[in-house]
């Protein structure tokens, strides 16, 4: 495959994903920290689990020679980033993730980053 086929692709990859959240962003989200957890989820359910997966482990490369999608149940992936990291890169992206600009408010981002640290090994369980 060429490179501007790879490309072409990539460029179909984030514009459907970005129709997708605006889509997601026009429904009406439920109120209250539950319901933000919730919604959270059904975010990485439908946009980020596509490339990291359900279970938060990554998957395969987007494009041969590229990088597999990070895996969230990494320990030292974890234990190295704030969440503020986390933030800034589904803002802007990083490699082959694409950024999601605005698309997400602070309290979306804040539920996603809580979603993420869901995946870790070293998180204590109450």
């Amino acid at each position: 495959m060429t490179e501007a086929m790879h490309r072409s692709r990539g460029v179909a990859r984030v514009t459907w994903l970005r129709l997708l959240i605006v889509g997601l962003a026009s429904c009406q989200r439920p109120k209250g920290e539950g319901a933000q957890a919730q919604a959270a989820a059904q975010t990485f359910t439908t946009i980020c689990a596509r490339c990291h997966g359900s279970d938060g482990k990554g998957g395969v490369p987007a494009a041969e020679g590229s990088n597999a999608p990070r895996n969230f149940c990494d320990a030292a992936f974890q234990a190295n980033r704030t969440d503020e990291q986390l933030k800034q890169v589904i803002r802007r992206g990083k490699g082959a993730m694409p950024a999601f600009g605005n698309l997400f408010s602070d309290a979306d981002l804040q539920g996603l980053v809580l979603q993420i640290r869901s995946f870790d090994p070293n998180r204590k369980s109450h």
